[in-house]
C-alpha cells in the first residue's frame, strides 16, 4: 500500500485485547527484566517478548472508504489480523446510552453486590442494516469527540441517541 491509500484508512481502536492483571503481570515482567538483564540474557528476553506480546496485543475495526470495505481486526505484536468485508455505503455513525449492570458475589461471604452504571457506544450502520460497534466510554464526551473525528473522515452523519 501506498503511503497515501493507509492515511484513508480510518482505524478504530476497540482495547486491549488482554485484561488489566496480563498488563500489571507484563509490568512486573519489565522489572524483573532489568533485574536480571546483566545475569540472565536469555530470561530476561524471553520476560520482554513476553511483556511486548501483552501490551501490543489490541482489538478493533479498520474502515476503508475508498475500497469500500472494513474489518475487525485482532492485532498482536503490531501485525493486525482479520476478515475484510465489503459493503456498500454507510448510512451513519451514532452513539447509543446503556445501561450496565454489574453483579460481584463474594466467595466467602456469599453476599452479592451490584453495580448500576451508565456507559456510551458508538456504531458504524452500513445501508444493508449491518451494525458494527466502534467503542465504547464512560464519558458520553469523549465518546462525541470520537465519533465526530470519524464521522468527518467518513464524511456521514452522526446521531446521538443517547
Amino acid at each position: 500500500m501506498t503511503p497515501s491509500r493507509q492515511s484513508k484508512i480510518v482505524d478504530v481502536r476497540f482495547g486491549s485485547l488482554l485484561p488489566w492483571a496480563f498488563h500489571f503481570l507484563a509490568g512486573l515482567a519489565i522489572l524483573v527484566a532489568l533485574v536480571t538483564g546483566i545475569h540472565n540474557l536469555w530470561i530476561t528476553l524471553i520476560l520482554l517478548t513476553g511483556a511486548l506480546f501483552v501490551f501490543t496485543s489490541a482489538e478493533g475495526t479498520q474502515i476503508d472508504p475508498e475500497a469500500k470495505r472494513y474489518r475487525e481486526y485482532t492485532a498482536l505484536f503490531f501485525v493486525k489480523t482479520g476478515e475484510w468485508i465489503p459493503y456498500d455505503e454507510i448510512e451513519r455513525i451514532f452513539v447509543n446510552r446503556n445501561k450496565v449492570r454489574q453483579r460481584t458475589s463474594a466467595y466467602r461471604t456469599g453476599q452479592t453486590s451490584e453495580f448500576v452504571y451508565e456507559e456510551y457506544s458508538a456504531f458504524l450502520k452500513l445501508n444493508d442494516d449491518e451494525t458494527v460497534q466502534l467503542k465504547k466510554f464512560k464519558s458520553k464526551e469523549k465518546i462525541l469527540r470520537l465519533a465526530k473525528e470519524w464521522a468527518a473522515q467518513l464524511n456521514v452523519p452522526l446521531h446521538d441517541n443517547s
